[in-house]
């Protein structure tokens, strides 16, 4: 039994009086109907082919005799938005699934047809896919499957989804396997087919758990786009950071992907670790793959870390002790807290620096105290750390933009505080070694990503050897306080 299509889907049987009756401009006339009903037709003097806007209040009013036109005339100066009529395709469609719909409803098949129209757009490989990154980018919990609430929305946007989505937490660590090893396949095929050599970057991090884990990333010409691509190869724990513990972590993941014998420079920091992993490198293709790599050629160090070393060089020679940095900086990031006294000792010697330092511990030891000054500030501090590379410019940044907050808060524990207050002639001191580290921050910024060059990098360091002679000399107070220079 046909039914009536829904008039508002459908075009106005009556026409506009000034639309020619031939078939064709018939249409025409139908499917610009509602545009031409904000229109006159043309008046003594006016061009008889345009036709006029009604809502005008200029003279004379705008003409035209396209009809996206006046629709684009409406919505720009009157803020009129005209429907547009359905064209042929969408109108018999609506009529065809109206058709579709009232069989059904005499013959008791609706639900069947909306299963099939649902069912039609879930695709299980795809979902799996979105779910797993879901999980994994987001780092939720395998138990988000296994919460009515997800399924309630995941039914909300789709009834038939529930037929798709695993209800059992279990399933998840199956699903990232499977995924992960369609993922390693790609890049392995994509590895062994690149134009160029692979490229490693390696660097040891120290997770929150507290396990060191040796990251490896390729870097590689890709055969097909002759592009530079990278990929993350292994995230893999570590026992220590020595050149043979990442030497034996290191060569499995290069036999698993087939790439031992394209193997091309390892960029890493300064670390002799480093120097004796790239020997033992060295020594390994020559004695089992008769390859010749030079150690001593292929190991590129990383810019930041030098750049960093420098800053370090600047900030600590001669104050602070490497071995004390280490400690304070893994204790301040643990939450522990040592011996309090003799640490802002330590840091005091550094002059200004080190009070401003002792100042945002002091803030960040307390759950009370943080609020408290973030309720004057707005925002905490960043802290400094050792490994963290511009850490102590982006402290130094902040503090000058907070100095007034800084001030009061220091003033209201000043029983605390008092030996670590900043006095004007402190906060001028700090600001020019901000100004001093700020060339730094860049150079770190230049000199980092896929954009940066062998080129650029020497050039970066060349300019950065000229600032930090020429700065020393001519900048910088020759004392951060009345007894140590930095």
């Amino acid at each position: 039994m046909d039914s009536e299509v829904d008039s508002s889907l459908l075009a106005p049987s009556t026409t506009h009086d000034s639309v020619e009756t031939g078939s064709k401009n018939l249409r025409k006339g139908r499917s610009a109907h509602t545009t031409w009903v904000h229109t006159r037709t043309a008046r003594d003097g006016e061009n008889s082919r345009h036709k006029f806007c009604i809502h005008c209040t200029v003279t004379p009013p705008y003409s035209t005799s396209v009809s996206t036109n006046m629709r684009g005339h409406l919505e720009s100066k009157h803020e009129i938005y005209v429907d547009r009529t359905p064209g042929p395709i969408q109108v018999e469609t609506v009529r065809q699934l109206q058709q579709l719909y009232t069989r059904a409803q005499s013959s008791g098949q609706t639900e069947e047809i909306d299963t099939q129209v649902y069912r039609k757009y879930l695709n299980q490989d795809v979902i799996n896919e979105a779910l797993i990154t879901l999980i994994v980018v987001r780092n939720l919990p395998f138990r988000v499957v296994e919460w009515p609430e997800f399924h309630t929305f995941c039914q909300v946007l789709n009834p038939e989804s529930s037929d798709f989505i695993t209800t059992a937490h279990s399933q998840v660590t199956k699903k990232i396997e499977q995924s992960w090893q369609t993922h390693k396949d790609i890049v392995r095929k994509k590895l062994q087919s690149a134009v160029s050599s692979i490229h490693l970057s390696l660097d040891i991090w120290t997770s929150p758990n507290r396990l060191l884990l040796l990251g490896i990333c390729a870097h590689f010409v890709d055969c097909s786009q002759e592009k530079r691509l990278k990929a993350l190869l292994a995230l893999h724990t570590v026992a220590n950071h020595s050149g043979d513990e990442q030497f034996a972590t290191l060569l499995p993941v290069l036999k698993d992907y087939g790439i031992v014998r394209k193997l091309g420079s390892i960029v890493c920091d300064n670390a002799t670790s480093n120097d004796t992993l790239c020997r033992t490198v060295e020594a390994y293709l020559r004695e089992e793959e008769d390859i010749e790599w030079d150690s001593t050629y292929r190991r590129i160090r990383c810019t930041g870390h030098i750049i960093n070393l420098a800053v370090q060089a600047f900030l600590f020679h001669g104050l602070i002790k490497k071995e004390q940095l280490e400690s304070y900086d893994e204790q301040e990031g643990k939450g522990e807290v040592g011996n309090e006294e003799d640490q802002r000792a330590a840091f005091r010697v550094m002059g200004p620096l080190g009070k401003l330092h002792n100042i945002i511990i002091h803030i960040r030891s307390s759950a009370g105290r943080t609020k408290e000054f973030r309720d004057l500030a707005g925002r905490i501090i960043p802290l400094d750390n050792r490994t963290r590379w511009n850490s102590w410019f982006q402290m130094l940044t902040v503090a000058d933009q907070k100095a007034g907050a800084i001030d009061t808060y220091t003033k209201n524990h000043f029983a605390t505080l008092q030996v670590d207050y900043l006095s004007p002639e402190d906060w001028k001191r700090l600001r020019t070694i901000k100004e001093f580290l700020q060339p730094f921050h860049r150079a770190t910024l230049e000199t980092q990503g896929d954009h940066a060059t062998i080129d650029s990098v020497l050039f970066t360091m060349d300019i950065i050897v000229q600032y930090f002679e020429a700065a020393l000399v001519s900048r910088l107070p020759p004392k951060l306080n009345n007894t140590n220079t930095v």
